[in-house]
């Protein structure tokens, strides 16, 4: 999911996308979307013996350690 995916499937621009899901939702896209895949990761992690690769993947990260970095982060 990103916001060119969207402005693509709305016939919007990303810019426009973005300002208004800031003003409907109270935060912006990308916050909103990582906050969503942390919160699903924290959920595998807990329930399942997934190696963290498997769950940074189904969380929506390719590289695990990007993943690692953000779930550290937040």
């Amino acid at each position: 999911m990103s916001l060119s995916v969207l402005a693509e499937e709305f016939h919007l621009s990303a810019q426009y996308i973005s300002q208004l899901f800031k003003s409907e939702i109270g935060v912006g896209f990308l916050n909103y979307l990582t906050s969503i895949r942390m919160e699903k990761a924290r959920k595998l992690l807990v329930s399942t013996d997934l190696p963290i690769a498997e769950i940074s993947e189904r969380a929506g990260y390719g590289d695990y350690r990007v993943f690692t970095k953000v779930f550290i982060w937040r």
